[in-house]
């Protein structure tokens, strides 16, 4: 396993779909933070109760970074099908799940520690901004980076296995953004009652509550247990992909 997982080390940081991914991230986060500062402190200064630690407000942010993970990781995987080093990856390791959780262990290391750096620069960029409305404590930074990173290593493993299962970039990366952003507010703007509440059970609803340590609808106890069945599903269903059809 330990050699598997080096292979794949490798091949993740001899890519430069890698450097750009890591570069849009950042990018995405300053950008996103700052207009998050900007809006809450306006909004408070204008009678609405919009008062937050900005590691919480920095999770708006986060929603529209995490694209650049979801790219990531699904890269990792289709990128081969589409070079055709998928037979090469697979001569080099062919016991094929030792294959599928090389990738997923490297991948959501990377994500892991991203997580955790961009929720620093996140609150970084929007804290200033929000001035006494986004003040928060040194322990309520830390859960928020953890939770981050918890969140986007998550997101990597559902992108590896989505990737691994549909081999194609385009639809990986289109159903997961459409996972993570339209259909959470699709079915809460339908407006019935169940629809919503399985919108809360939806992988970006579980990394708001992991982020912000809410405990609406659920704690972050229950948002981990959400994420972790939403990964081990993608991966389950890349691996069945993986062993039955050939490279």
């Amino acid at each position: 396993m330990r050699g598997a997982i080096a292979f794949e080390w490798t091949k993740l940081w001899s890519v430069r779909s890698t450097w750009w991914s890591l570069v849009a991230a950042g990018l995405l986060t300053v950008a996103a933070s700052v207009v998050v500062g900007m809006s809450a402190f306006a909004s408070a200064e204008n009678g609405f109760d919009t008062a937050r630690p900005a590691p919480h407000a920095v999770a708006d942010a986060l929603l529209v970074a995490q694209l650049a993970v979801v790219v990531l990781a699904t890269l990792a995987v289709t990128g081969e099908y589409a070079s055709g080093s998928i037979r090469t990856s697979l001569q080099a390791v062919p016991v094929r799940w030792r294959l599928l959780l090389g990738k997923a262990a490297v991948v959501t290391a990377v994500a892991a520690a991203l997580g955790v750096l961009l929720s620093a620069l996140g609150t970084a960029c929007a804290a200033p901004l929000m001035h006494e409305y986004g003040e928060f404590t040194a322990a309520e930074a830390v859960a928020a980076a953890a939770g981050t990173g918890g969140y986007l290593a998550a997101l990597a493993l559902m992108a590896t296995g989505v990737g691994t299962m549909l081999r194609s970039a385009a639809g990986a990366i289109t159903g997961l953004v459409l996972l993570q952003l339209a259909v959470p507010q699709l079915l809460r703007a339908i407006g019935a009652r169940w629809l919503e509440g399985v919108a809360d059970y939806l992988p970006s609803s579980a990394g708001v509550v992991l982020i912000t340590q809410d405990h609406e609808p659920y704690g972050p106890g229950v948002a981990v247990g959400v994420l972790l069945a939403w990964s081990a599903a993608a991966l389950a269903a890349g691996y069945a992909v993986l062993r039955g059809r050939d490279a």
